[in-house]
């Protein structure tokens, strides 16, 4: 979304929140700076009945469960209060929201602000349609998310081939120079001639990855869903020796030794038939295990073999919109993503 139509859905909703609660939240900045190198897409006042706080702001066009976690992650960044501003929260998404303690507003009235004496809670108001759905890029579309993943976790993949790109990838040929084209066209991507592609705004790159994984990609690797009544088996497992990989909550765990994991993700290369048999994985819709389809064709050069990349991790543990996992998410950021991003 582009900053105009940023500050337009952010104007709307303050209006909408003035006129529905009776009370006044004002717009003090838009790209606001909160401190180097992060910013919020703006901050405003809420004053009333002796209040008088700040908050900063984060802008989505569209809040779903794949992107709460992601929206969530980046308000956990600000070192003020955060508040999430938004087309439109459904009854689910508040009730989820208000768990967290995570302020909103969106521009059809729904709003939770929870600053004592004041407690804002509405829900249930139906949408209200502003903008029309955009077309995804396809550097966001499920062949250019493997690309870029592949990119992010592998930054001399850059300058490889097109072919070496796509075999590691996973990807048709062809698609390659279309992704190149879209992401150079997107600000993503510097091509220097002679001195090579490097990638521009990785933070930003980074950011939308994790948001649109979960929603275009992930959906499209998943093999099943199984259950154990046993779930310690996973202490004991060697899962490479199934040609997989731990992600998510177990991959997570040992990654921060943060984390009890409850719900188990896994990212196979062959048949799971032999893992199915062997731990006793039974196939149940509603299972505490999932499993994937591993869909890149590189090793990660870390300590962790049995883990898939700190990227997957991350984007897993906030696909989940679980508070826990979004909190160990944030360790992960620290640990692991900061250092993608500064990588040249």
């Amino acid at each position: 979304m582009n900053t105009t139509k940023k500050i337009e859905l952010l104007k709307k909703a303050l209006e909408k929140f003035n006129e529905t609660a009776g009370m006044k939240i004002n717009l003090i900045g838009e790209e606001y700076a909160v401190m180097p190198n992060l910013r919020a897409d703006a901050i405003v006042r809420l004053t009333t009945h002796g209040i008088d706080k700040e908050f900063v702001v984060e802008v989505k066009t569209k809040l779903t469960t794949a992107t709460l976690g992601g929206a969530v992650m980046q308000l956990k960044r600000f070192p003020q209060k955060g508040l999430i501003i938004t087309e439109y929260v459904n009854p689910n998404m508040a009730e989820r929201l208000k768990e967290m303690d995570i302020p909103f507003i969106d521009i059809a009235g729904n709003a939770y602000i929870n600053e004592p004496p004041v407690l804002i809670y509405i829900k249930g108001e139906r949408p209200v349609e502003i903008y029309p759905r955009e077309t995804q890029a396809r550097a966001f579309q499920p062949a250019g998310l493997r690309i870029l993943f592949a990119f992010l976790c592998k930054p001399e993949l850059l300058n490889a081939p097109y072919r070496d790109i796509a075999n590691t990838a996973k990807v048709a040929l062809g698609t390659i120079e279309r992704v190149l084209n879209d992401m150079k066209k997107a600000g993503y991507l510097i091509d220097m001639g002679k001195r090579g592609r490097r990638l521009k705004d990785k933070k930003k790159l980074i950011d939308k990855w994790v948001t649109a994984y979960p929603e275009r990609l992930r959906p499209k690797q998943v093999i099943g869903r199984y259950r154990t009544d046993d779930f310690n088996w996973w202490k004991n497992t060697l899962i490479q020796n199934f040609q997989g990989y731990w992600g998510g909550e177990i991959a997570a765990a040992k990654l921060t030794q943060y984390l009890k994991p409850e719900f188990a993700t896994i990212y196979a290369r062959e048949k799971t038939a032999h893992l199915l048999l062997e731990k006793k994985l039974k196939k149940d819709i509603n299972g505490n295990i999932e499993i994937l389809n591993v869909f890149w064709d590189f090793k990660y050069v870390w300590q962790y073999p049995d883990l898939v990349p700190p990227l997957l991790i991350y984007a897993d543990l906030l696909a989940t919109t679980d508070a826990r996992n979004i909190e160990t998410a944030k360790i992960i950021y620290d640990q692991e993503i900061i250092r993608l991003i500064r990588e040249d």
